[in-house]
């Protein structure tokens, strides 16, 4: 079963009791659920055990400047119907070619549809879908897909290019 994985900002989520309130702060979702053009941009895997792949989608993007410590949440695409969402594929910003058609829109969003979503990341955050993924993790992660020929070191950005 397919999974998708999205980049989250952990923080914003944890600063309020979400085990058990489901009407988190403002800010976890103006500035983790940002869209544009009404979607939010997932990464798309065949199993838990391809998620190195996302994380090398979500830091290898032509706008990655520097290499901080990521947090993502993770969940079974069967989720988009269940919780009433849409979602369409499209070419994916990262250097990887390979790796560009795993991308997935979640699209369609209004205010009502971007409240699911919300329920879904905190649905992840509450049965531990999520994963903390430090500097020094993302550094080997980088070096092992230079390694195995995955990526062209060259291809990203200059400045992102001196981090490791």
């Amino acid at each position: 079963m397919p999974f998708l994985v999205r980049r989250i900002s952990r923080s914003k989520w944890e600063s309020y009791d979400f085990e058990h309130d489901n009407n988190p702060p403002a800010d976890a979702i103006t500035n983790c659920l940002k869209t544009h053009h009404n979607e939010l941009s997932t990464w798309k895997i065949d199993t838990v055990d391809e998620l190195e792949k996302a994380i090398l989608c979500l830091i290898t993007g032509n706008k990655q400047e520097n290499l901080s410590t990521i947090h993502i949440v993770y969940f079974d695409i069967d989720k988009i119907e269940e919780f009433g969402l849409s979602i369409r594929e499209s070419a994916g910003d990262t250097v990887i070619s390979e790796y560009t058609d795993s991308h997935i829109d979640i699209t369609s969003l209004n205010y009502d549809s971007l409240g699911s979503f919300k329920n879904l990341v905190l649905d992840c955050l509450r049965s531990g879908k999520v994963q903390t993924i430090s500097r020094g993790k993302l550094k080997k992660i980088l070096l092992s897909a230079t390694t195995d020929k995955i990526l062209n070191k060259d291809l990203l950005n200059p400045i992102y290019q001196k981090e490791f």
